[in-house]
């Protein structure tokens, strides 16, 4: 008996038609510039393939580039080159690019956009998704921090980037498809934005699982009136380190051995002003050569983990920075920036001796392999949230509080510890035995050939009708 057909005995579902291979649609990964949501995305896709080896699977973007395979999702086209990719079906204020000017393309996004609203608001599914789930047995939406409103933005555009995100999720289960969501950040909705809670749960009340990251989005899930929302392990667990030619070729060109170094991926932070950067780049800066004194370390490398695909996202900036801070300050470090996948840098982050880690998911991935960990937490509860759950509630600071005692605190507590490595590899392969085990429920509400064939059907006569 396979893991589907024991999770359907054991709850009562019907399997999948032998008969045909399973149809699963993705919708709402990012981009493989942003390692993070890439990560998300590649163990998403780690699942399914565990549950139904044998589906026809499909990626819907979030960009409106054509061209997937080249740009969007180039690991995912290099990984899995029977997966369909497909662009954004739903008009984005960046139309394909890199930056949007709010006082010309918000308006024409606003426009474009128009159409899709009116026609949800009214109860009916968007066209653009008709064609994409026409034979979908089950739609997934890929986790990250995207269900959320920014008081940063203006409220129309942080709304309109909400209903961007939930539309596919409303409109899959509206077509009758089981709808689940898998490894979010779900908030934060601030009081002073009613409305974009409202928008929320409406636009997700049909799916059959939602899936959170961390005890906080648990929490606001519960607020808002989400339908029993579920806490698991970040989707990137799902991964395993990939230690490829590029990796090898990499650490070898280093000056010190790989278990001598200390990595850190930096980023800018998203909305306090530049200050708050280079008050934390200097913190950074100060913790590891702190660390270098205790002979804990010989070297630095500076990873610039994101490489866009925004303005806002590159890390490339910040990175170079803090290794122009760490030359002035005698201390000696690598920079680089190379397109690695996320098992790619899993294994890369694997063989250090520590990570600081801004960015969460090059937590995530270090902590995989073993390597003691400090986060530094820029926004929501996520860095929180998900280093505890990997017994390292004490390893995380807040981006405009944090000291270079702190980290050094953290960090020696791990890395003079005998158990510290062998304990966080425990609990990553916990993490994925985990994810792998109730995927085969999340993934086992995908409906049956004939229920798919009926429902299809009925969509489409009801729309006829329309």
């Amino acid at each position: 008996m396979t893991e589907v057909e024991q999770i359907e005995s054991e709850h009562g579902k019907t399997s999948l038609s032998a008969t045909r291979r399973p149809r699963i649609v993705l919708v709402n990964a990012w981009h493989d510039d942003n390692k993070g949501d890439s990560a998300i995305t590649s163990g998403v896709l780690n699942l399914a393939d565990h549950v139904y080896p044998d589906a026809q699977v499909s990626v819907v973007g979030l960009t409106e580039n054509p061209d997937q395979r080249a740009a969007a999702m180039r690991h995912v086209a290099r990984d899995r080159p029977n997966t369909t990719l497909i662009p954004n079906p739903m008009p984005s204020e960046l139309r394909g690019r890199n930056h949007a000017t709010p006082l010309l393309d918000v308006p024409i996004w606003f426009s474009r956009l128009a159409p899709a609203a009116a026609t949800t608001t009214i109860g009916r599914v968007p066209r653009c998704y008709k064609r994409i789930f026409a034979s979908a047995d089950l739609v997934v939406g890929v986790g990250g921090s995207n269900l959320y409103t920014d008081t940063s933005v203006q409220p129309l555009v942080s709304l309109a980037r909400l209903f961007t995100v939930a539309a596919p999720l409303n409109a899959a289960a509206r077509m009758g498809i089981p709808t689940i969501l898998l490894g979010h950040t779900i908030g934060p909705f601030p009081e002073s934005r009613p409305s974009a809670r409202r928008l929320t749960r409406r636009m997700l009340h049909g799916a059959a699982h939602i899936v959170v990251r961390d005890e906080k989005s648990l929490t606001v899930a519960h607020e808002i009136g989400l339908s029993q929302p579920e806490l698991a392990p970040d989707m990137a667990y799902a991964l395993t380190a990939d230690q490829t030619t590029r990796v090898r070729t990499l650490t070898s060109s280093l000056p010190a051995q790989m278990s001598r170094v200390a990595v850190v991926a930096m980023r800018s932070h998203p909305s306090l002003d530049d200050s708050a950067n280079q008050r934390t780049m200097g913190e950074i800066a100060s913790a590891v050569d702190e660390l270098r004194s205790r002979g804990l370390i010989d070297h630095v490398l500076v990873v610039a983990h994101t490489l866009g695909p925004t303005t806002i996202e590159d890390d490339r900036p910040v990175s170079r920075r803090l290794y122009a801070l760490l030359a002035d300050l005698g201390v000696p470090a690598s920079y680089v920036d190379d397109d690695l996948s996320p098992a790619e840098l899993a294994a890369l982050y694997g063989e250090a001796a520590c990570m600081i880690a801004v960015r969460l998911h090059a937590a995530i991935l270090a902590t995989m392999s073993g390597t003691p960990t400090f986060a530094i937490s820029y926004f929501s509860s996520k860095s929180e949230g998900v280093m505890r759950a990997s017994g390292l509630g004490e390893a995380v600071g807040a981006f405009a509080e944090v000291t270079a005692e702190a980290m050094v605190a953290g960090l020696t507590r791990q890395m003079t510890s005998p158990e510290a490595r062998s304990a966080l590899t425990a609990t990553a392969e916990s993490h994925r035995d985990t994810l792998r085990r109730r995927a085969c429920e999340w993934f086992g509400t995908a409906r049956t050939s004939t229920e798919n064939t009926g429902q299809a059907n009925q969509t489409n006569t009801n729309e006829g009708e329309r």
